[in-house]
């Protein structure tokens, strides 16, 4: 199980370039063909921006210059919604940026959000200001609560998980223990797969809540990765009344890998 089509959104945003330089590094570790998919508005071709959108293209192909990987490049029409536009459905792992506010307006309103629920691939979102010299999957956060989402999106980042230096299996329930079954079955599927796993269970005692929880182990463990299901819940219902979802989709401080 690996990686062998990993897509990357382009655009004419500031994001951009690292974004590219990280998804190459994931495409030569994994041996992957590259897609660069320009999902630009059509705002993006009128003032300040218009240059760089129309040498996106040419940008592309310069940072793959002197990488022995397969690579392609399509145009997603400006304005559509439609998954297959987005050319995710014969794709291992999307790659896009959390949605910058100072140019949001330059990519299409699909990435990452609405590409992610109706993919049915997993996304890596990366941050707003994320580096290239960034590394990720060192030391990996899987966030798990026994559901279909978090099934998914531990077997989706399998590849990752198993070249990881470590991973921490965080776990957020109200009886939480090591010993008990469900636990165990979980790291023993995990080490069979190769994994180096660590439990990080967290007792639920009703005075924080999963992410709080989540974030606070974090700077202990020195991950550079999130691995968690999203939306268990219809993102509607999460922008409603709140959901992990997207906190995650809205954090800052590190790259996410989500599956729905």
């Amino acid at each position: 199980m690996s990686f062998r089509d990993i897509v990357v959104y382009l655009d004419a945003g500031v994001n951009t370039a690292d974004r590219v330089h990280t998804a190459v590094d994931l495409a030569v570790k994994f041996e992957a063909r590259l897609i660069g998919v320009d999902v630009s508005t059509k705002a993006a071709f009128e003032g300040r921006s218009r240059d760089a959108a129309l040498a996106i293209q040419d940008t592309f192909v310069s940072a793959l210059s002197g990488r022995n990987i397969d690579f392609d490049f399509r145009v997603a029409p400006p304005s559509t919604e439609a998954a297959e536009h987005h050319f995710c459905h014969c794709a291992d792992l999307l790659i896009a940026t959390h949605a910058n506010p100072d140019d949001r307006d330059l990519c299409n309103s699909a990435i990452p959000e609405g590409v992610l629920v109706s993919a049915g691939v997993p996304m890596l979102v990366l941050p707003p200001g994320w580096k290239k010299e960034n590394t990720i999957g060192n030391k990996v956060v899987v966030a798990w609560n026994f559901s279909r989402e978090a099934t998914r999106a531990l077997h989706d980042a399998m590849p990752i998980l198993k070249e990881a230096r470590e991973v921490f299996l965080f776990i957020f329930a109200p009886n939480y223990s090591d010993t008990h079954s469900d636990v165990q079955d979980v790291k023993a599927h995990l080490e069979h797969h190769g994994v180096k796993v660590t439990l990080a269970g967290w007792r639920d005692h009703g005075e924080i809540d999963m992410t709080s929880a989540l974030f606070a182990g974090l700077d202990r463990e020195d991950a550079d990765l999130i691995v968690c299901g999203a939306f268990g819940r219809s993102p509607l219902s999460e922008t409603l009344f709140g959901g992990a979802s997207k906190v995650f989709l809205n954090n800052v401080s590190m790259p996410v890998l989500m599956s729905h």
